[in-house]
């Protein structure tokens, strides 16, 4: 008898390490907080957009496990992490631009081509975030777990009124 199930836990437990980690260290190295300053902004996504790739590999070996495994309920979960993953990533695209915006004023001239990589190389590695936790929030197939949520749901309302 096989004990390949026996790797499941393993595999959730290193893609919930790989997910949390990076975040909680970049969270942690743009202490001490200042959210209403838009230089503080800037700069804090600057960094958490270095942590983005490795949480996308913990996303996926989970997702991978799920699939795997043929954990329905489990890949229902992973694929609604994984689309507001997508949502908060986008939302901090457009803050990080609007915030790049408001600070170019105070950039130095001779830092402007830095503060221009800068910038862009953050914007492309959310941009690249966004669209692997989208990717593997697809993989999930959501909109199976929705159809069939939606037709029991009106099926169940219809013989309430029959």
């Amino acid at each position: 008898m096989s004990n390949y199930r026996q790797m499941a836990p393993a595999a959730y437990l290193v893609a919930a390490l790989l997910f949390f980690i990076p975040f909680f260290d970049a969270l942690a190295s743009v202490a001490p907080w200042h959210p209403l300053a838009a230089q503080w902004r800037f700069g804090a996504m600057g960094l958490i957009s270095n942590a983005f790739m490795i949480p996308a590999a913990g996303a996926l070996i989970a997702v991978g496990t799920a699939l795997t495994y043929s954990h329905y309920k489990t890949q229902l979960w992973f694929g609604i992490v994984c689309w507001l993953m997508t949502l908060v990533v986008v939302l901090g695209m457009l803050s990080f631009s609007l915030d790049a915006i408001q600070t170019r004023t105070a950039i130095r001239p001779d830092m402007y081509r830095s503060y221009e990589v800068a910038t862009v190389t953050a914007e492309a590695k959310l941009l690249l975030g966004a669209f692997a936790f989208g990717l593997l929030g697809r993989a999930c197939k959501l909109e199976r777990w929705y159809s069939r949520w939606f037709e029991a749901w009106l099926k169940k309302r219809t013989t309430q009124r029959a």
